[in-house]
């Protein structure tokens, strides 16, 4: 007589098999056997019913982002994320204080692989399991990688830097694959110069430009894309140029005290280079986050005056559409 037993998960041994067992010598039986953790042995490769065979994402969901940038217009028209921008993506389970205290759930380096579409470097791809999360994302609008976060605290951030940030809070990801579109905000400050030529002044050309900017070192709060005020000054740092309009990109600032605007201009045709150094006060001792500021400069003969200063849209280029950030030399 053969027997052989197989592990299913059932235990199910009848008298009537054992019967069969006594009386038929050329039978074979075939005993069903429940083992303990309630899996099947099958020729010794037994597996976990929960184990996911190596795969980290099943039965979770993919997450794929696209992103684009507040546009400069009154209505806040977005437009596309430039290209082979870095952006770092965070995801954090929701919860009903929205604090961010401890490391994400899942957190990922992208890049924008052709505008607005972003892409995990290095094949990095977010997977969620069914849950509520807010997301986060913050980018230095360049191809450098953003800065670094602890509990939800920047490292100290530094001047000319176009930080982005966006949120988008409890988000319930339950279907096999989402994509979330993310439209950026700019959280540093920018000044705009415009430089005209006054009486009996005729503008040549802007052979330089600097600026006392914010001291550096103030943090950003994930949770807010606050970026905390200094009320200091640091060294002078030089202005984008683009034809006659100047303009830098600072931490946020609050103070009374003017920040110094030194030009180097040619006029009325001379070969020598004329020195002009004027005091620029903040509108409101403030110049807050977010905001894009626009100074008129008037250029006299011994002297600058400021016709006006109003607020606007970020400005990434000048009227004729050509760029006037980063510096051109």
């Amino acid at each position: 007589m053969n027997i052989q037993f197989r592990l299913t998960k059932h235990f199910a041994v009848s008298a009537l098999v054992i019967l069969l067992l006594g009386s038929c010598s050329k039978n074979n039986i075939y005993i069903d056997v429940t083992v303990p953790d309630g899996s099947e042995n099958n020729g010794g490769n037994g597996s976990d019913n929960n184990n996911d065979n190596g795969d980290p994402t099943k039965d979770k969901t993919l997450v794929t982002f696209s992103a684009s940038v507040e546009g400069r217009n009154m209505t806040r028209a977005m437009s596309p994320m430039g290209k082979g921008l870095q952006s770092w993506l965070s995801a954090y389970k929701s919860n009903t204080r929205d604090t961010i205290n401890g490391a994400p759930v899942e957190e990922g380096d992208y890049i924008t692989s052709s505008p607005g579409v972003l892409s995990g470097i290095q094949g990095y791809k977010m997977y969620l399991s069914n849950n509520i999360y807010s997301f986060y994302a913050v980018s230095c609008n360049t191809k450098n990688p953003a800065p670094v976060f602890t509990k939800g605290i920047s490292e100290p951030l530094s001047n000319g830097v176009d930080y982005l940030w966006w949120s988008a809070l409890h988000q319930d990801v339950t279907s096999s694959q989402i994509n979330i579109p993310i439209s950026f905000q700019h959280a540093a400050t920018q000044v705009v110069i415009t430089i005209d030529g006054g009486e009996n002044i005729t503008l040549n050309k802007i052979i330089s430009a600097t600026i006392t900017p914010t001291k550096p070192g103030a943090i950003m709060d994930l949770s807010t894309g606050i970026i905390s005020s200094e009320t200091a000054y640091a060294q002078a740092a030089a202005m984008g140029i683009n034809n006659f309009t100047i303009q830098y990109i600072m931490l946020p600032l609050k103070s009374s005290d003017p920040m110094t605007l030194t030009l180097e201009l040619l006029v009325n045709g001379e070969n020598t280079v004329r020195t002009y150094i004027a005091s620029v006060t903040p509108p409101d001792n403030n110049l807050k986050g977010g905001n894009s500021y626009l100074f008129r400069a008037i250029i006299n003969e011994n002297s600058v005056s400021f016709a006006n200063v109003s607020v606007k849209e970020w400005t990434d280029v000048d009227e004729s559409g050509n760029p006037i950030y980063p510096i051109q030399n």
